[in-house]
Parts: structure tokens; sequence; C-alpha cells
């Protein structure tokens, strides 16, 4: 097994390697839809963030758009919503706002002080209990609890500073690139080990499946595929563009994917969201030439497919 340094806090430590509704009710134009489960959550420029339950054919707003909002979560079982935002005469701090997602009172709230004021941003752990702040300019991954008490920071592997956010894992551990290695912490964020070692030039974006079984990325502007352990490495999008990697099903057979990924302005991305099996096959999901199985997300009774502009995640 791989060796890894990596700094911790203090030391260094060697390791193991609810809102508006559509008004038009209609029916998507791929039907399929409604065979997909749970619900998508994703934010589209000055609409703020959308909820689409895929069973009842129902879309509506979750957030509206918020200037000072720099990011947000949905916990996995939907009750908590994670908000990221400015904090209004405090430029050094950023506000971290845990919300009951049912009737919209804070549970949780925090200022968090990134090194240098640097803009903090993080995401909810599967039990809810935990938050992942994405590394800063300064920092490295920091996990906090609903407090923003620090349980763990890691700084840096091999001396290098850690610069990809991790995504969680449905055990509560980690995973997060660096370099050419996908890595993954163990429980308690003090241990971590090489899931694989890629060739690619590029690469990132990785999505962990529920029951922890597969895992996707982005590489080559494609969705690649593989198991949990890094075997049965396979490319499973085709297109003239590039896609980018979002979320696999609540029960892993389906993986969200953005689609004609590209820049909106100078800071801005733009892609459209579609849903493929995460059978291992590869799909083609160029618009009008999409390979059987590929579903256009579109809203009911829209003929367009559904744009996102940051994230989406599916619960």
């Amino acid at each position: 097994m791989k060796k890894i340094l990596i700094l911790m806090t203090g030391a260094v430590i060697f390791f193991a390697a609810c809102g508006k509704s559509d008004s038009d009710p209609g029916i998507p134009k791929d039907p399929a839809i409604k065979n997909l489960p749970g619900t998508i959550y994703y934010q589209w420029a000055d609409e703020g963030v959308y909820q689409y339950n895929f069973t009842s054919l129902h879309r509506s707003s979750l957030l509206a758009d918020d200037i000072a909002r720099n990011s947000w979560d949905i916990s996995a079982d939907q009750k908590l919503i994670l908000e990221c935002t400015d904090v209004p005469g405090d430029y050094e701090a950023s506000l971290f706002t845990v919300i009951n997602s049912a009737d919209g009172h804070t549970v949780k709230q925090f200022k968090y002080y990134a090194t240098e004021g640097d803009i903090a941003t993080g995401t909810l752990s599967p039990d809810g209990k935990l938050i992942a702040i994405n590394p800063t300019f300064n920092d490295g991954i920091v996990v906090t609890d609903l407090n923003g008490q620090m349980i763990q920071k890691i700084q840096t592997v091999n001396d290098e500073k850690i610069t990809e956010p991790p995504v969680w894992a449905a055990d509560n551990t980690l995973l997060f690139p660096f370099k050419n290695l996908l890595l993954k912490t163990n429980k308690t964020f003090t241990d971590v080990s090489v899931v694989k070692q890629f060739e690619f030039a590029s690469w990132g974006k990785p999505a962990i499946s529920k029951d922890g079984k597969k895992i996707s990325l982005v590489a080559g502007n494609h969705i690649w595929q593989m198991q949990a352990d890094g075997s049965n490495l396979k490319q499973i999008t085709t297109s003239s563009g590039a896609e980018t990697n979002l979320a696999f099903s609540p029960d892993g057979r389906y993986l969200l994917i953005g689609t004609d990924y590209h820049t909106s302005g100078p800071f801005g991305k733009i892609f459209y969201l579609k849903v493929i099996p995460a059978d291992g096959r590869q799909y083609a999901v160029d618009d009008g030439a999409e390979s059987n199985g590929v579903i256009p997300v579109t809203a009911p009774g829209k003929e367009q497919i559904e744009a996102a502009d940051s994230k989406a995640v599916w619960r």
C-alpha cells in the first residue's frame, strides 16, 4: 500500500496510502423521467436553486437567488439545507447556515474564518452531522461539526497543498483528487489511502454511488466510471463537446451529468442536464443524437433541456 505524507493540524503524520412551482403541469418531453428515483436540485442563473421530483413530476423553487450565497447543499435525507454566504459588514467571515427544509427554520449557524478571509464553502456529510469545508487559497480540507467546531484539517499531501474539493462517501469518509491520485480518508480523517493513480493529463470531479460500489469522474472532457477499488475504468460518455460529472441516483443505477459544458461570461459555466444509466456502457449524449437510454431532463410541459450553471445534486 502506498505511503502518503499528510499534514494535519499542527503535525506531520505518515499514513497508508419552498416556493414557486411550474404553472404548466404537462408531462416531460421524455416520459422515462417519471421512472427515475428521487429528487434533483440544481442552480440556474438568477432563478436560484430548483428542486425537481421525478416521481411526482413536480419542479419548484427551493432557494431564491441570493447574491450573497456562495454555495449550498442538501443532506442525504433531504431534511437539511446548507447555505454558505457572505457576512454583511464582516468581510473576513463566511456564514454557514443549516436550515430545516420542512419549515425553513435555522437549525445551526456559525461564522467561519478562513485564512486571510478567503471565501469558504462546504458540503454536508451523509449522516448530516459534519461539514467538509472545501480548500481555499490558503487552507486545505477542514472538517467541522454543525457548530463550526473543527474536527480535523488535512492541509497537505507530501508537503504539497490540497486544492481540489472533496466529496462525501456514504460511510462518512471523504474522496478527493490530488495531482494524479484519487485519495480516500478513513472515518476520523486521520488516514488516507490511494484509490487510483491516473494517467490522464487532466481529470477531476469524482462522485461515488450511495452504495459505495461505483465512482465516476471527468477526464478528457468526458465521463468515466470505475469500481470503488479503482478497477474496470471505462469511458461512459462521448460527444462533440464536453461533459461534467454531477451525481449518482439514490439507487446507484443512473448518473446525472451536465452536457455541452462550456464557459459563459468571464467566470461562469453552463451545462444541460441529462441522465444516463450507470451500467458501464458508453453513451452518446449530443443533443438529437443520444444513445438509447439517455434521458434529457426537461421540466413538465417544457421543451428545452434544463440548464444549470454551478452544481447539481441527486437525493
